[in-house]
């Protein structure tokens, strides 16, 4: 695990996540990335995916509020959009283990990081601080998704979310750093238009004109989930 000097800063975090959160939807258009057809097929239906990873649960009215973004979002773009995610499903990424279409290196892979990663979940749920985060911006998330994301309120907090992360780099090790955000809804595999980048921004707009939401997060919410597609999460393994 990383030392805790080492580890980001709320306001190397606040550098890092503004440079792309605030401007992620290049007004000429964009083609979706190309790893989107892993999950998306071309009508917009969820393909099997399967994989593995560690997440706070969160509250229902948080969900509910989340809805409402969703909503707006489907109404100004639905056709440039994959079939609506169940608002049950909605959670915020701690971190990723093993995903991909389904194979049997795969299911090596899940059942090699399932006991490690479950057992630091069940760990850290033991845990009692507080992380507080509050909502930032709707953004286009590496030409695949729109999320919601989220920051940590103030130093404490960012760094007890780094510290949680850090454990589970010790099971899986990622290249990228966190930057915690809710999936609102996958695009559908394609091109999309200028006048269709004008559409989700009046979505982004939206969201921006509300308030901010706010999390109280602490271990007991993490959960160790598996999941089939993009709709289907459950707890622990089957």
């Amino acid at each position: 695990m990383r030392d805790r000097k080492e580890m980001e800063t709320l306001e190397e975090f606040r550098f890092r996540t503004q440079s792309f959160n605030q401007n992620s939807l290049p007004l000429e258009g964009m083609e979706t990335n190309p790893g989107l057809l892993k999950k998306v097929n071309q009508e917009g239906n969820f393909l099997e995916y399967r994989g593995n990873t560690v997440v706070f649960v969160l509250p229902r009215e948080i969900k509910e509020k989340i809805s409402v973004f969703q909503e707006k979002l489907y109404s100004l773009c639905r056709e440039i959009l994959a079939e609506p995610l169940e608002a049950d499903t909605f959670h915020l990424t701690l971190h990723d283990l093993a995903s991909g279409p389904p194979s049997g290196s795969l299911e090596h892979r899940i059942r090699e990081t399932r006991f490690g990663a479950a057992k630091k979940t069940a760990g850290l749920s033991r845990e009692g601080e507080t992380i507080r985060l509050r909502s930032t911006f709707l953004f286009n998330m590496v030409n695949t998704s729109m999320v919601l994301g989220f920051e940590p309120e103030e130093e404490e907090s960012c760094q007890r979310l780094m510290r949680y992360y850090e454990a589970f780099q010790e099971t899986v090790r990622l290249s990228y750093p966190l930057t915690p955000h809710v999936t609102v809804a996958y695009f559908r595999p394609g091109r999309i238009s200028g006048e269709q980048i004008g559409r989700l921004q009046e979505a982004v707009d939206f969201v921006k004109a509300r308030e901010q939401l706010k999390l109280e997060l602490t271990g007991a919410m993490l959960e160790y989930q598996e999941f089939s597609d993009m709709n289907h999460y459950w707890r622990g393994c089957r």
